[in-house]
């Protein structure tokens, strides 16, 4: 089948889109990304792992919120008719914030003759993201709205697919039904697995890899690790408060901020530390529900992974017992935990082997895309 996926990013900082589009592709589908590239700088067309990205415009900065709406009307527009142009079977919305272009183009395409399907694409709970205000009326306007989308959405689409298992409940309440399925951003096995560090000689190290949107908790880690000499903090990536994190790196000792790297270079880095902090801000509704894929890959690499409280990976990782869970936004806490893993390497290791177990067992990848590429084939027709 000729799939068409649209996606708000330009999709090198969405690794969990390109998984999904290179499973589809090497299934034997025909896969078109079209990508908003808000800073105008990626390259317009690219053939990456045998799927093809066509990007678009218009420019506009991330984390607007409700005053990008003009910019988002734009890229909606051009999304459709980019879609409408690849004569699709299928057209894969990435979230909420793609439904309506999908939506258009779908109708268009019946319009013209033709049966394209629609598959929903949830890598969040919208409804409480930083996208959508929360606060007196507005915020219940706007949450409302979420809600009319998304259900006009799912009652259209022959599949929906979350991200997190968090939310399943909510669109089930939905009425997806039998049309719901589990796609978790787990790591490919063999590309995020154990691998030894090239020294010893090195402090005990807290890692942090990924989109920098939750300074107060990378800021209690930095403030964590400041009455304990041998703890540094690595953090990594870039994000809409990448500048924020930086001057935080600046201010503090032993606490290193760079950029993003390469998906396939972070195994490299997860090698040389001790724990990778996923404590998302629980003060922030889609954290509370959200499943990071850094903790999947944590757990591929055996490493323990630090969360936080009060959010359903918070309870997940307790059970399971792959790490810590956190007063993410506490420094004491965070550094009362990072004392207790230094202390005791023993039940550090045990925290990983247990992570690297679950991920053998069925939580990577290769699992999952196999289980994504199965549904697809029931889209024909």
């Amino acid at each position: 089948m000729r799939v068409a996926m649209i996606v708000s990013n330009a999709v090198d900082p969405d690794p969990r889109v390109e998984k999904e589009a290179a499973a589809l592709a090497a299934a034997g589908h025909e896969v078109t990304i079209v990508a908003w590239d808000r800073t105008g700088r990626a390259t317009e067309r690219e053939d990456r792992s045998g799927f093809a990205i066509h990007r678009i415009g218009p420019r506009a900065r991330y984390g607007g919120g409700l005053r990008s709406i003009l910019r988002f009307r734009g890229f909606w527009r051009s999304a459709a008719a980019s879609v409408v142009s690849l004569s699709p079977d299928v057209v894969h919305a990435h979230d909420t914030d793609t439904i309506v272009p999908g939506l258009r183009a779908v109708r268009t395409l019946r319009g013209r003759g033709g049966s394209p399907k629609l598959v929903v694409d949830f890598h969040e709970l919208y409804r409480v993201s930083r996208m959508i205000p929360q606060r007196g009326v507005t915020g219940v306007l706007a949450r409302s709205a979420v809600d009319a989308l998304e259900r006009r959405a799912i009652a259209s689409a022959t599949l929906v697919i979350v991200a997190n298992e968090g939310v399943l409940p909510h669109y089930r309440s939905m009425g997806a039904g039998d049309r719901l399925l589990f796609v978790p951003n787990v790591p490919d096995a063999d590309l995020f697995r154990p691998m030894a560090c090239d020294t010893d000689d090195r402090p005990f190290t807290v890692t942090f890899i990924g989109q920098k949107r939750y300074p107060r908790t990378l800021q209690a880690l930095a403030d964590a690790i400041q009455p304990h000499p041998d703890m540094m903090a690595n953090l990594i990536g870039g994000g809409p408060d990448a500048a924020a994190v930086d001057m935080i790196a600046r201010e503090r000792e032993r606490v290193v901020s760079s950029g993003p790297v390469p998906y396939e270079a972070i195994p490299a880095f997860y090698a040389c530390t001790d724990v990778v902090h996923a404590a998302y801000d629980a003060v922030i509704g889609n954290a509370r529900v959200c499943t990071p894929g850094k903790v999947f890959e944590a757990m591929a690499c055996a490493k323990p992974v630090l969360v936080s409280a009060g959010t359903w990976i918070g309870s997940w990782v307790q059970e399971q017992g792959v790490g810590l869970a956190v007063q993410g936004d506490d420094p004491a806490s965070v550094s009362e935990a990072l004392v207790w893993l230094r202390d005791h390497p023993q039940e550090r290791r045990a925290f990983g082997e247990r992570g690297r177990e679950l991920v053998e067992s069925g939580l990577n990848w290769q699992a999952t895309a196999a289980h994504l590429c199965a549904r697809y084939p029931g889209l024909a027709g």
